[in-house]
């Protein structure tokens, strides 16, 4: 009996040799990194439903969950486009959704004002974090409270001195009631965001300045 170990193949005739079947035919999704995560995928396509072409193979020594990682960014972008055309245009009460409410060009403009344009050698940002270091959270609102009390008090008070102090006092009281009347219709009128604008983001970047200055000197342990 011939051995089960020998090799059969030199005494096959030259014509019997090479005649093995060919391979199944395999379909371009099987060599594709992201068919994965392709909806369009199919076993059998030769080629691609996306590009229209055979998709190269993966490059040599491709770690598989980088195929895998590429395969779920291209799901997750998918799943982004279909929510966000699907994504309600109109809010609660049947409005359509106007993107102009964050009104861009007056908070840029306020952010700009309050972080470039110098006041007393500082900018108001600045101005807010350096009281609050130093008097406290409520220190930009009664540091200028109490110096706009004090002023009014003091030229109010002189119209009570007999001469000619309080005929100054009395054209300056006057002058003052006429000033805050007008700045109260300011700021209840359109354009009132002038002010309220500029001192609500120099209010919260003065806070964010502070914040930041605190984590920097426990981190750094500066004295």
């Amino acid at each position: 009996m011939a051995s089960l170990n020998k090799d059969t193949s030199a005494d096959e005739p030259w014509w019997a040799r090479g005649q093995e079947a060919e391979p199944t035919p395999v379909g371009c999704c099987s060599v594709c990194p992201v068919a994965s995560g392709c909806p369009l995928r199919s076993e059998s396509a030769v080629r691609c439903a996306v590009t229209g072409d055979q998709p190269p193979p993966p490059p040599p020594g491709i770690a598989p969950d980088l195929a895998e990682a590429v395969a779920e960014t291209v799901s997750w972008a998918d799943v982004t486009v279909a929510v966000a055309e699907r994504a309600p245009n109109r809010d609660d009460e049947g409005n359509d959704v106007d993107w102009g409410r964050l009104q861009p060009v007056r908070n840029l403009l306020s952010i700009a004002v309050v972080n470039f344009v110098p006041i007393g050698g500082t900018t108001a940002a600045r101005w807010v974090a350096d009281s609050i270091s130093s008097g406290g959270i409520t220190a930009p609102v009664l540091a200028p409270l109490g110096f706009v009390l004090a002023g009014t008090g003091a030229v109010f008070l002189g119209q009570l001195v007999p001469g000619f102090p309080a005929v100054v006092c009395e054209l300056a009281w006057k002058a003052l009631v006429h000033t805050g009347r007008g700045l109260v219709r300011l700021v209840r009128s359109p354009r009132g965001w002038i002010i309220t604008r500029p001192a609500l983001w120099a209010a919260g970047i003065g806070v964010l300045i502070v914040s930041w200055r605190a984590v920097t000197h426990f981190l750094t342990g500066a004295s």
